[in-house]
């Protein structure tokens, strides 16, 4: 019997209340994406080499509007900037290698490597890049 007194009744109304209040709105969450929800196909470790690693400059801006210049080279190296650094500042230089169905890689002062997958933009002209599915930057040719 419900007794709106007892703990247990409060409980039961709290409850019900936050239910009430969530459902409608966990009824509108999207899903999270899978591998074949629409997303473009996953570049290759080999067509991110060819297309991005050629020692030629693009701009990588994270989510948060947080823009690097960044370099990687055929010889496994590589280097970012912040976009907004000043003549005097230097960069901050890493090491890459490819995957299978990414690329991995490592800057100094962290002794840990990170892999991420690369994507074609929605659009087709950007190129995303993900962390298991956290979109972690975009990239651009200036």
């Amino acid at each position: 019997m419900y007794c709106p007194t007892s703990a247990a009744g409060r409980l039961a109304a709290a409850l019900a209340l936050v239910l009430a209040a969530t459902l409608p709105a966990a009824a509108q969450l999207k899903p999270v994406p899978t591998e074949h929800s629409g997303l473009p196909e996953k570049l290759s470790g080999e067509d991110i080499r060819r297309l991005w690693f050629d020692g030629q400059p693009f701009l990588s801006t994270g989510p948060d509007g947080t823009a690097y210049r960044m370099v990687f080279t055929a010889d496994g190296k590589s280097a970012r900037l912040a976009a907004d650094a000043g003549k005097k500042a230097k960069p901050t230089i890493g090491f890459w290698r490819v995957i299978a169905e990414g690329y991995c890689s490592r800057w100094t002062g962290s002794n840990r490597e990170k892999c991420f997958n690369v994507r074609k933009g929605q659009d087709g002209k950007d190129t995303v890049v993900r962390f298991g599915q956290q979109i972690v930057a975009t990239w651009k040719r200036p």
